[in-house]
């Protein structure tokens, strides 16, 4: 290393805009709950001229759970499509592949050699996944180090969290200060998060949040009696057709939050609270015809998408390649830093 490298900070590449990442796994069809967490705030952000959205499929990520391993693969041009179909704004912003950037894993590497295995050890989502029933790989005990390199390989600014989830980006933060302390050079960015106070989506269940996991989903774009299927199963209490119905604790209502227009929550939260000649069937079949409505026309776009893959990665190149050049200069710098040269 150096004297230079030492003292001498190497200046990220600049951005008129803020740069705002987030990541979403490509594991099983996408779903109400992920769009109403995840997807639809990214792009309304993506939306926003002031915001550089860098939303990435993190594939690298999925491949975690061996059991599914093979998931990603299949998953990925899905979720592209549903990104694209929902109205992601990718002209001005980025929609990648985590595994289009090798840069990445070279990141991860500099940063796991300043990691501590205690740190890896505590990590919420390795202990959890563990407790789930997850067989505890190598790649699942290093993801916390893998998330930290997505997020400075891009010199991300901010990144959208729920609550439950800042200790993600607590262990990204940290790393970054361990290497630029160990290096002497602030090489990595440390991003700030951004908490998200989007509440979870209750499940068909009614018991847990909405997840792959739990089997208690709403999926975006199956096939539609599949989609008609799990709202029939929409867990209800036992009030009668004429009963008065707590919109705020009924299941039905609760999801149908997650998509429906102004008008038609409305409707539906006023015939719940009278309740009479209004049960539960009517309220599914209200929620079945919204759901065709909101999603009919974004339902072609997908499987036009879905099936025109060159016309997907035409529309993603120019983010593709504007985030090339900043993955480049980051991995330049951190490799400057560690004396081991520009290229």
């Amino acid at each position: 290393m150096t004297s230079q490298s030492q003292t001498t900070p190497i200046a990220p590449l600049a951005s008129a805009r803020r740069r705002i990442l987030t990541g979403v796994q490509p594991t099983g069809d996408l779903h109400l709950g992920n769009y109403f967490g995840a997807i639809r705030p990214a792009i309304q952000l993506s939306q926003d001229p002031q915001n550089e959205v860098v939303l990435m499929c993190v594939n690298w990520h999925a491949l975690t759970n061996k059991a599914l391993i093979l998931e990603a693969g299949t998953q990925t041009p899905k979720m592209l499509a549903t990104f694209l179909a929902l109205g992601f704004n990718a002209a001005s912003n980025s929609l990648l592949v985590q595994g289009d950037f090798p840069e990445i894993l070279e990141n991860a590497w500099y940063l796991s050699c300043v990691a501590s295995v205690g740190l890896l050890e505590r990590a919420t989502s390795f202990k959890d996944a563990v407790a789930n029933g997850k067989d505890p790989t190598c790649g699942l005990f290093y993801y916390p180090v893998l998330m930290a390199s997505d997020i400075v390989s891009f010199d991300a600014e901010l990144v959208p969290v729920g609550k439950d989830q800042a200790q993600h980006l607590e262990y990204a933060s940290d790393l970054a200060k361990m290497f630029n302390h160990t290096v002497k050079t602030p090489v990595f960015k440390e991003a700030k998060a951004m908490i998200q106070e989007t509440p979870l989506l209750p499940g068909t269940d009614g018991v847990r949040k909405m997840s792959k996991s739990y089997g208690n989903t709403i999926p975006l774009f199956t096939d539609l009696k599949d989609i008609e299927r799990k709202i029939k199963d929409i867990t209800t209490d036992s009030k009668s057709l004429d009963d008065v119905k707590d919109p705020d604790t009924c299941v039905i209502f609760q999801i149908f939050k997650s998509f429906a227009r102004e008008e038609a929550l409305t409707h539906m939260r006023q015939k719940l609270e009278h309740g009479v000649g209004y049960g539960y069937g009517h309220a599914k079949k209200d929620f079945f015809q919204e759901y065709q409505e909101v999603f009919a026309s974004k339902r072609d776009l997908y499987n036009h998408y879905l099936n025109n893959p060159k016309e997907v990665n035409s529309l993603l190149e120019g983010g593709k390649q504007r985030m090339k050049l900043v993955a480049k200069s980051v991995g330049a710098r951190a490799r400057a830093a560690l004396g081991l040269g520009q290229e």
